[in-house]
């Protein structure tokens, strides 16, 4: 990949960081020690690149071709202003990011993946491909969340949640679907979502429940297999959508 980079007033790149491909930043972009950029790469003003990350790692197709011919075209990664990316982050090619995200240490975000405005990604989280996160979500440490999975805005997924969308684990023929959270849910720590289930608009599930049917808008359900224990009441609702 040819080297093309421009970079904004007051951009400051640490030592040992590289820049490979078309690199474009803003002002005010902070690029810290050892991180790699692989462009097509467009950074926002005043976000900030850890130690050891990796923006715009490439797909599997990507890497094919770059093995085949040592040339590749890939798709942007496109991050938005007043990101922080904190060290040992990978965000692959073909991944959209709003303004005002945050990502933990050590999170992995794969392709076609886009994230909305002032959500954070935490610790160790893994996002794959295929998903899409809306604004104002906060994803706790440790989070799995599966290809073709949709979470809407100022959803709150709990520590080690997983999602999952091979409803056969590999023994059929099965299309991957993965969960759907509907707006200003809450997901409870541990627990598990079966593929294609959906959570319903301000919905809250248990923490170690076992999600396997559609839960409704505004009710409660917990336990293995969750189960509803009573709608939500009147004056719960998500701080993550309030202004």
């Amino acid at each position: 990949m040819e080297n093309k980079r421009v970079l904004g007033r007051g951009t400051y790149v640490e030592r040992g960081a590289r820049l490979f491909g078309d690199v474009r930043t803003d002002e005010g972009v902070h690029i810290d020690a050892n991180a790699v950029l692989y462009g097509p790469i467009k950074i926002g003003r005043h976000s900030y690149i850890g130690p050891n990350c990796v923006i715009g790692f490439p797909t599997t197709d990507e890497l094919n071709q770059l093995t085949q011919s040592h040339k590749t075209r890939k798709k942007p990664t496109l991050l938005g202003e007043k990101c922080i990316v904190r060290s040992g982050t990978t965000i692959y090619s073909n991944v959209i990011v709003a303004n005002n995200v945050s990502f933990g240490h050590n999170v992995l975000v794969r392709e076609n993946v886009t994230i909305g405005a002032g959500t954070k990604i935490g610790t160790n989280a893994v996002v794959d491909g295929s998903t899409r996160i809306g604004s104002r979500v906060s994803v706790q440490t440790g989070v799995y969340v599966c290809t073709y999975s949709t979470i809407e805005d100022g959803v709150f997924l709990g520590p080690c949640c997983v999602f999952t969308n091979d409803k056969f684990v590999t023994q059929k023929p099965y299309k991957l679907i993965g969960p759907t959270v509907r707006k200003g849910a809450s997901i409870g720590a541990n627990a598990l979502l079966f593929p294609g289930v959906v959570v319903g608009e301000g919905a809250v599930v248990g923490s170690q429940a076992m999600v396997n049917v559609d839960i409704p808008p505004r009710t409660i359900f917990v336990g293995i297999p969750a189960r509803k224990i009573r709608d939500l009441p009147g004056d719960w609702h998500s701080s993550l959508l309030q202004n």
